[in-house]
């Protein structure tokens, strides 16, 4: 397959990183092989580029050396500076996994399929390895590691550079393929973490790792064989790209020298605990997994952990076709005076009708969520909700025409924009009829006890149920909470309870949500929510309330409960009976508490006492790993 220069995603390795990568490679391979000779190692460079890696393999006494290239023009300076390197200049991808090596190294080119699906499809047709392993939403370094793996002899070792979100993406994601792989064919036997420093000048997404797999040899499966993972954290000396201090801290690692700069530990999750289906949170150091085992130890029901996954369906708000059409902003095309609303029809206002006013609904984006709250001023327009399901018929005309006698302003206005609106349905392969209602975010699939499905509307819980929400896009712990009537973009997230779930405390929980114990689970299990929602369902444990049973755990949270409310309803006065049941608890927060505005530092007092946890440890950890 040829591809053209824009097409090879070069972007070329610094010396210090490749020398670094084939020196530690090279101890690695030392030390777990008894005194190999070297003239025999066979290793394999994939993606030579301008020579960097071969460069430093020859430095350390490599000999038998394959290197693959796809730009022809490098073809001559490298058969000039490395006589002695075997090499191809051909796509790696097309090789032949039959070819073995005892080491595969280097820094695979990047390239996200979602803005290359040409490049990929025509990958696919010419390579059975790419046709085999390949997935939507991939990344074309995932073909270089899987085309590694199988290349490599059993007992060998694989390094590259590569940006790090593929570690916790999941199955749903483009390493459906990936995981199994590593995991069932390979040891992961180091991880260097690399996100918080730039060692890529000018390239973008510096969020880079080292990894260094080694095959597994058959009765390494067979008889199920466990090994750690080493971490090494490394950590700037600034927050500015400076290469001069970045070698050091590279030298310092293959020198094993202490550095304020690394951090250095065994992961508390070995290669035993890898799932195949969900992310890996490798930075997972034994003495944070230890405060998450004592937090865990009140979320069990049953006799097994439950998470939120267990209570809710986490999903978007609503989707409209187009904004600008469903959102109506009041002195443009909406008008209020008095209790009567004017929706703008061909420059002139007609007034709607009782039960059309009723179908305007103030509209939120996730900017205005706040901890236990929301800016309730904050609203972005009056969205029009008119719910496809108020009418349960069976026929889309008919329904359309019940919709238009019911709400004959506001299906008119509708009309103004009829063709462009059909023309997104039509373009989304969606239904070119329903452009009087949202796309999505209005009904929810549950499943009964019977397993039955079922759709349920969500428009009475937009408009009175308790809600939890929060930001689509967040790496802390923000959620808000009301029990009015709350309608949001679907750049908002809803904890919707699922079928049979109707006995949630939703203000304990909202006060655990938004806890210092929260922030640090987010730390500690690597959660960001950046429109996925995941790991926050899969991993953020939910307290069972009924492990609390001594009598000042039952005290600490009923005032938890009573705190959070004052909180969801801006009330900062506290109960003097409250009060007084605080200073008898002896938390050692009598100063704090005479301020009764600093509510939520009291929750989270309380909680930490209620989970006996140790809040000093706590950002003793926060401050050493993250």
């Amino acid at each position: 397959m040829d591809l053209n220069k824009n097409q090879l995603s070069q972007i070329f390795t610094p010396d210090y990183i490749a020398e670094f990568m084939v020196k530690n490679i090279k101890q690695q391979y030392l030390s777990i092989h008894n005194k190999p000779n070297i003239d025999l190692i066979k290793i394999l460079e994939p993606s030579a580029g301008k020579g960097i890696f071969l460069s430093h393999m020859i430095d350390e006494g490599f000999t038998d050396i394959t290197a693959y290239e796809l730009d022809q023009s490098l073809e001559a300076p490298l058969l000039n500076y490395y006589p002695n390197v075997k090499f191809k200049f051909e796509n790696f991808l097309g090789s032949d996994s039959n070819e073995k090596f005892n080491i595969i190294i280097g820094n695979p080119p990047y390239l996200g399929q979602n803005y290359n699906a040409h490049i990929f499809q025509e990958l696919v047709r010419t390579y059975s390895m790419c046709e085999k392993y390949f997935v939507g939403n991939m990344d074309l370094f995932y073909f270089f590691i899987h085309l590694g793996i199988e290349k490599l002899q059993p007992g060998g070792l694989l390094s590259f550079i590569t940006t790090n979100y593929w570690l916790t993406k999941s199955n749903k994601t483009g390493i459906k393929h990936l995981k199994p792989h590593i995991v069932t064919d390979c040891f992961i036997l180091q991880l260097i973490d690399l996100s918080k420093i730039s060692v890529f000048k000018d390239a973008k997404g510096q969020h880079n790792c080292i990894f260094v797999l080694q095959k597994k040899y058959e009765n390494e499966k067979q008889k199920n064989i466990n090994k750690y993972i080493d971490v090494v954290q490394v950590n700037p000396y600034n927050n500015r790209f400076n290469e001069k201090s970045n070698k050091i801290l590279f030298k310092n690692i293959i020198n094993n020298e202490n550095s304020p700069h690394l951090l250095k530990y065994k992961s508390a999750m070995t290669n035993k605990d890898l799932s195949k289906i969900n992310g890996w949170n490798l930075q997972y150091p034994v003495d944070v997994k230890n405060v998450v085992k004592k937090i865990e130890i009140f979320c069990s029901f049953n006799g097994s952990l439950s998470y939120l996954s267990d209570f809710f369906i986490i999903r978007n708000g609503l989707i409209l076709i187009k904004d600008e059409v469903f959102i109506l902003k009041e002195n443009d095309n909406l008008k209020i005076a008095d209790s009567n609303m004017f929706i703008k029809m061909n420059n002139t206002f007609v007034k709607l009708n009782n039960d059309e006013k009723q179908k305007l609904k103030k509209l939120f984006k996730s900017k205005v969520i706040l901890p236990f709250s929301y800016d309730k001023n904050g609203f972005s327009g009056y969205l029009i909700y008119l719910e496809k399901n108020e009418f349960k018929i069976q026929d889309l005309k008919r329904r359309n025409k019940l919709t238009e006698k019911k709400y004959p302003n506001l299906t008119a206005y509708l009309n103004q924009y009829r063709r462009e609106l059909e023309d997104i349905l039509r373009n989304a392969k969606e239904n070119i009829r329903d452009i009087y209602f949202p796309r999505r975010g209005s009904l929810i699939t549950q499943f009964d006890i019977n397993h039955k499905r079922k759709l349920v509307n969500l428009e009475p819980y937009y408009d009175k149920e308790p809600k939890i929400f929060f930001s689509y896009i967040s790496n802390s712990n923000v959620f808000g909470y009301t029990q009015d009537s709350y309608y949001a973009t679907s750049d908002t997230y809803f904890l919707w309870p699922r079928e049979g779930k109707t006995d949630i405390d939703h203000l304990f929980l909202l006060a655990y949500l938004n806890s210092k114990i929260v922030k640090f689970l987010f730390k500690a299990k690597n959660i960001t929510i950046k429109r996925s929602k995941t790991k926050l369902e899969e991993e953020i444990p939910v307290p069972n309330i009924s492990l609390f049973q001594f009598p000042y755990q039952i005290e600490l949270i009923d005032i938890i409960r009573y705190l959070t409310s004052n909180l969801t309803q801006n009330i900062v006065s506290m109960d003097k009976g409250k009060f007084d049941k605080l200073k008898d608890l002896n938390l050692n927060i009598y100063s704090q508490i005479r301020d009764v505005k600093n509510f939520k530092r009291i929750i989270d007092i309380c909680l930490l006492k209620l989970f006996g946890l140790d809040e000093e440890e706590i950002e003793l950890l926060i401050e050493k790993y993250y």
